[in-house]
């Protein structure tokens, strides 16, 4: 058995696979192939080590160097990737940044042992340069249907639901990490990914439709810190569109749910809608309001932070809805159309209607 080059084109191809990351963790972090497995052959500072032998000895010291302090690593790596394929009938496709050294001795050390694996020509760098070629050329055949809305009436509850039933979604804020609002990274338990993440997640989505139609909630050009693709940006501002409507009442119960880390249940009479925020949710909290104080009046911004300060936020919810967020939405729908209208008060109902408007 040796290992063979497979393009970034035939390996997105495959069904089933099994894609080891040699790369560093550093590098793995920052901006990697969806699916792929980090089974890094050098450490972060062996990596910095290895680059400083390159450029000030030459690549031939450098590659000495790098066989001294991969050598003693070998059955161990070995191993940990056996271990990730589990399924021995699955492809094994190993990569490193460009192509070089890195995944060259995995791969010739796979083959040494008798496993047949693939190296991806180029490796991620390649990988991505096809996501940028098809966010360019935009070839998908689906139409994007948007959802839109005020805050909390229950859009991406919705969006389940139209999933559960069978249809597309995009679920931007979930691949995004934020809700989409200034008080959009609260009770995100991790941080947003990187631009090119947030790009691989998307394009590994709508490369998975048929075309047909694909429902996504209606969002600005940036998500939190990320960006929306153009391509998406663009068919999202020229889509069909529905309005979704909803109660104040369920409107406040789900974001204090959503935003607190808590069920609706528990919202529920008895638990009096108490939700402490502490620490660094706290902190995060008053910045965002900060960064919206001009747009309030005085007096109800004052009342706003003395509920958050003593963890009573359902009138800081309902305050905020009423004096800032229904106010500029508002006025972002005023003289549009929309292909149909639904409540978010019941989320299945909901996805129902939609998907029945055909």
């Amino acid at each position: 058995m040796t290992w063979r080059e497979i393009s970034a084109d035939q390996f997105n191809s495959l069904k089933r696979v099994t894609l080891i990351d040699v790369r560093s963790p550093c590098e793995y972090i920052v901006e990697r192939i969806p699916g792929a497995v980090n089974i890094p052959l050098f450490t972060d500072g062996e990596r910095d080590f290895i680059g400083t032998v390159y450029a000030t000895e030459g690549e031939i010291i450098a590659r000495r160097k790098a066989m001294n302090i991969i050598a003693p690593k070998i059955p161990a790596l070995i191993d940990a990737i056996v271990e990730a394929r589990g399924d021995e009938n699955k492809p094994l496709v190993v990569h490193c940044w460009r192509g070089g050294l890195r995944s060259e001795a995995v791969a010739s050390c796979l083959s040494i042992v008798g496993l047949d694996c693939f190296r991806l020509t180029g490796g991620y760098k390649s990988w991505r340069s096809v996501v940028v070629r098809d966010f360019a050329a935009d070839p998908y055949l689906f139409e994007v249907i948007a959802l839109q809305g005020h805050t909390g009436v229950g859009k991406t509850e919705i969006l389940t639901e139209i999933e559960k039933a069978g249809g597309q979604v995009i679920d931007l804020e979930k691949l995004a990490r934020h809700r989409g609002s200034v008080f959009g990274a609260l009770a995100q338990k991790e941080g947003q990914p990187s631009q090119k993440d947030f790009e691989a997640a998307i394009w590994h989505r709508v490369r998975s439709f048929n075309g047909g139609k694909v429902y996504v909630e209606a969002e600005s050009r940036n998500i939190g810190r990320v960006s929306l693709p153009a391509f998406l940006f663009k068919r999202l501002n020229g889509a069909p569109q529905i309005l979704v409507s909803g109660s104040l009442e369920r409107r406040c119960r789900r974001i204090l749910a959503d935003y607190g880390g808590n069920d609706e249940s528990a919202l529920d009479e008895g638990a009096g809608g108490k939700i402490m925020l502490e620490g660094a949710a706290l902190q995060a909290a008053e910045q965002a309001l900060a960064t919206i104080q001009n747009r309030l009046p005085g007096a109800v911004l004052q009342e706003i932070r003395e509920h958050v300060a003593a963890g009573d936020l359902a009138p800081a919810v309902e305050l905020l809805l009423t004096h800032y967020y229904d106010h500029y939405y508002q006025k972002h729908i005023a003289g549009q159309n929309f292909i149909g209208t639904v409540s978010g008060d019941d989320p299945i109902l909901a996805a129902r209607d939609i998907l029945a408007m055909g």
